[in-house]
Parts: structure tokens; sequence; C-alpha cells
């Protein structure tokens, strides 16, 4: 995986009237390729905090023709018990600066910290870098006004002294052709699941019917996802196994699931 994200952002501030917010999507796509300018790179794409380090930095550089003005903010990050992300103002993290600017071909580091480290359970944040807009020129006309900016989160976590690595898959079941099941993280650190959760349907024979891949990336310590897949009704009928698997940085989840025709109807 690349140790580095690089971005290319809008310039500017787009404002529409009421009747023209259905077009809008369609004049973004018509943009042409001069009007998207200011390249700027991130790097890491994350920062782990432990007692051996308990603290980072993160480089910003600047590939534009322009300077680029940036503000930085830290949330911390958890999951509801639908597994959705939520953030939440925190003290926990400090950095520095919180607004800088970079000129063309220049770089320049945010330095990270942890105030202190959890005993048990990791701790998870995002740290939002966010180029500020260049405000128009040109007099805008009244009307709706909508701001059109690129926010690059980066994950931040702070790790207990002894990690626990643990997952399964639960609460597995396929009706009217609707598979649902539950990726639950049982450890105290995050997983990532860069390739989400492979599905392979098999025969009665064990040949393979279909593939697919059901989207999930992170499952914070303690957390679980909710997930479905669609079975296609003319692959359905065939199936007598469906194989789950999400394979993270330190394990594998999986889980068997016999497929009656019943299952299908």
């Amino acid at each position: 995986m690349s140790s580095a994200a690089r971005i290319r952002r809008p310039t500017g501030i787009l404002r529409a009237s009421g009747s023209a917010l259905l077009a809008l999507a369609a004049l973004l796509a018509a943009v042409p390729e001069p009007a998207i300018a200011g390249e700027y790179s991130v790097s890491p794409l994350r920062i782990d905090l432990d007692r051996d380090g308990r603290s980072g930095v993160v480089t910003l550089a600047n590939s534009g023709a322009s300077p680029i003005d940036f503000q930085v903010s830290v949330l911390e990050w958890t999951q509801d018990a639908g597994g959705q992300d939520r953030y939440t103002p925190t003290g926990d993290v400090v950095f520095f600066p919180r607004i800088l600017t970079i000129g063309p071909g220049e770089s320049r580091v945010v330095r990270v910290g942890i105030q202190s480290l959890p005993a048990t359970v990791e701790r998870a944040y995002r740290l939002f870098i966010e180029p500020i807009p260049e405000r128009s020129k040109e007099p805008l006309p009244p009307g709706v006004n909508i701001a059109v900016n690129l926010r690059f989160a980066l994950p931040v976590f702070a790790r207990p002294p002894r990690p626990e690595v643990a997952a399964e898959i639960e609460a597995a079941a396929i009706d009217a052709g609707k598979l649902t099941f539950v990726l639950r993280n049982g450890g105290n650190v995050h997983l990532r699941f860069d390739e989400g959760v492979a599905v392979v349907g098999r025969d009665s024979q064990g040949g393979e019917v279909f593939t697919r891949r059901v989207d999930v990336r992170y499952v914070l310590a303690g957390a679980s996802r909710s997930l479905a897949l669609d079975v296609p009704r003319e692959l359905c009928g065939r199936l007598a196994l469906l194989e789950l698997a999400g394979q993270a940085e330190r394990l594998t989840a999986s889980r068997r699931l016999a497929v009656s025709r019943a299952n299908c109807e």
C-alpha cells in the first residue's frame, strides 16, 4: 500500500440558485481540466502511537503552481452499534500547526502527539486536513451557496500496551436471496480489511458458482459491522454452500453457511 496520498482539489466556491441545484452534478462534470488546480500529497496515510512512539509527523507537500492554505483539526473516531462511524470533539490528541500555508514545490509537517495512552483498549481518532478554498475574485449572484472542498481524514490510533486481535463472522443467514452477517472485532485494537469480505458460492459438487466482495474497511476495537449481499436469483437456486472470508492485517475471519432452495425464494 502506498505511504502517501496525492489529492487534487477544486479551487474557489461554486454557487448556484435553487433552480440550478438539479443540474449541479452535470455542471461539475463539464468543468474542463484547467479548472482543477492545486495538487498536494499527504504522507503517511495513518499514524500509530504507542509507548515506543507517542508522537509522529504528517508531511504535506504542494506540487501545484500556487500556494495552498490548510486547516487541521482532530476528532475522536468511534463506531456505533450499527457499525456507523461517529466523530466527537476530543482533547486527547495534540497537534501543531492548526493553520498553515504551503508554497508551490514546498512541504511542511504537522506534528501529532497523544496526551496519554489507553490502558487496555485502543483509541481511534481522525486528523482532518482540509485545504481552505480560494475566494472568487468576481461578485457572485445571490442564491444558494455551495462550497466544494475535499477533506482528507487521516486515521490516528493510540495502541494499548498489549494488543490483542480477534474477529468473527456471526449471525450469517440467507433469506429470500439476501445474505446478511455481522463482522465483529473481539480484540482490543482496530482491524483493517483492505479487500472487504469475500463471498464464494458453491454448488453441491463443490464447484464455484459465483464470487462477490462485500465492501468494509475498518472495524474498530470492540465494534461490529452489519453487512449484506444480494445473491443473484438466477444463481441462488444452484447454491449448496456459501464461504465467507475477511482478510485483515493479522488474521482471517471466516464462516461457512449451508444454502437450500428455500433460502432463495
